[in-house]
């Protein structure tokens, strides 16, 4: 619930819905309220899209076949619409479709579980051995008595040409915007909400909070706990591209047997940032505080980022040329948390989106506008409500 405090009289802007954080997440939100014909601003801290929080770094993994659980597979499917259409309607490439591997032993997550889902839902689906693997495609080099689950579906998104494309989008159907803009305090005022922001005071009716690892430091969350971490990505140069283009690779992604997965992307034209292949882990990462995180990158990050790479794919063998940090926000159970807040029905919620979020970004932003406007909404995402958090285990959905 927003704290409480005394209102000065003086107001800068009046608003029927504000959303705090202009990540991948609250830029649909917006673009979905704006088109609507709300009156909405954006407010982001930094100028979106930025490197401060999760939402950056090239490219996003996009699939239907969700390991984590089957529960997402219909979101998948609706965001794969949307973001078809969202690619259709805007000159730079957002969307691209590459196929996806996940190779690991047959009772791995992202083998077990993507195969769940894909039997759940009656998605077309491979299950190949080794040895078909590395002759669909050349570059991978599963180990012996591996399985890979491939996924024609999968594909690429690019998250800064997504944010850019909503952004605009959004504005052009009337939202305002309120970028560099630092929100200090949330205060009520009767059935308004005042946001004290380093650029004026807004009053609004509705609110919507997508501000990722700061999520928890706006708003007061009751039953949900967030951890932020630090996560890295890294890009090498191959001594030769042309097998790891987009076309002869797929997004691919490898079991560590643990806690955690190497994944990575085929070489993808016309994608900003930086050249060469990029790849990644998949894990907790180290918890760290958002405004304090360390964004240097040393020896033992670049170890642990090279870590088998040469040997699954053998082509993508050369310098590191690039690396960077991102941020996971942590759920108890690492499933979303989208809700109207359980004290104030004003206020919408959108956090914890724990390293696997950015795929849903449009059919959310549609999700978030319901909410905040109407207390709810018809797609199904009851299972990602904060009220799980409050049951005994956090077990999740």
């Amino acid at each position: 619930m927003p704290r409480t405090g005394t209102v000065p009289w003086m107001i800068d802007q009046t608003h029927d819905v504000a959303v705090l954080g202009l990540g991948g997440i609250g830029s649909a939100a917006f673009a979905a309220l704006a088109r609507r014909g709300v009156d909405v601003v954006g407010i982001d801290r930094w100028a979106p899209p930025h490197e401060h929080g999760s939402s950056h770094g090239q490219s996003r993994i996009f699939r239907i076949a969700y390991f984590e659980h089957p529960d997402y597979v219909p979101l998948a499917r609706a965001s794969s619409r949307l973001w078809q259409e969202l690619d259709d309607r805007n000159p730079e490439r957002i969307f691209v479709r590459t196929g996806g591997a996940w190779i690991g032993a047959p009772d791995c997550e992202i083998v077990a579980g993507s195969l769940l889902a894909a039997t759940r839902h009656d998605l077309e689906h491979e299950l190949l051995d080794a040895g078909e693997t590395s002759h669909r495609w050349p570059a991978l080099r599963p180990p012996d008595g591996s399985i890979c689950f491939h996924e024609a579906d999968t594909g690429v998104i690019c998250p800064e040409n997504a944010i850019a494309a909503l952004i605009r989008e959004g504005r052009e159907a009337g939202g305002q915007l309120r970028t560099e803009t630092q929100v200090d305090r949330i205060d009520h005022e009767g059935n308004d909400i005042v946001l004290e922001t380093t650029s004026g005071r807004i009053s609004v009716n509705r609110l919507v909070v997508a501000a990722g690892a700061w999520s928890d430091r706006l708003v007061e969350l009751p039953s949900v706990r967030l951890q932020v971490t630090r996560q890295l990505l890294g890009w090498v140069r191959p001594q030769d591209p042309e097998p790891l283009r987009e076309g002869r690779l797929p997004v691919w992604g490898f079991d560590d047997e643990g806690d955690s997965f190497q994944y990575g992307f085929p070489i993808c034209a016309g994608f900003p940032g930086p050249t060469g292949l990029k790849f990644a882990r998949h894990s907790d990462g180290v918890p760290c505080d958002p405004d304090t995180v360390r964004r240097t990158i040393d020896g033992d990050d670049e170890a642990w980022l090279l870590q088998h790479l040469a040997e699954r794919i053998p082509a993508a063998e050369g310098p590191l040329t690039h690396a960077s940090t991102c941020l996971y926000t942590l759920s108890e159970d690492r499933h979303f948390v989208l809700d109207v807040h359980p004290d104030n029905p004003s206020v919408t919620i959108a956090c914890g989106f724990s390293g696997h979020g950015f795929k849903f970004c449009p059919i959310l932003g549609e999700a978030l506008a319901d909410l905040a406007l109407e207390g709810g909404t018809k797609h199904p995402i009851g299972f990602l409500s904060c009220g799980r958090l409050k049951q005994a285990g956090n077990e999740g959905p």
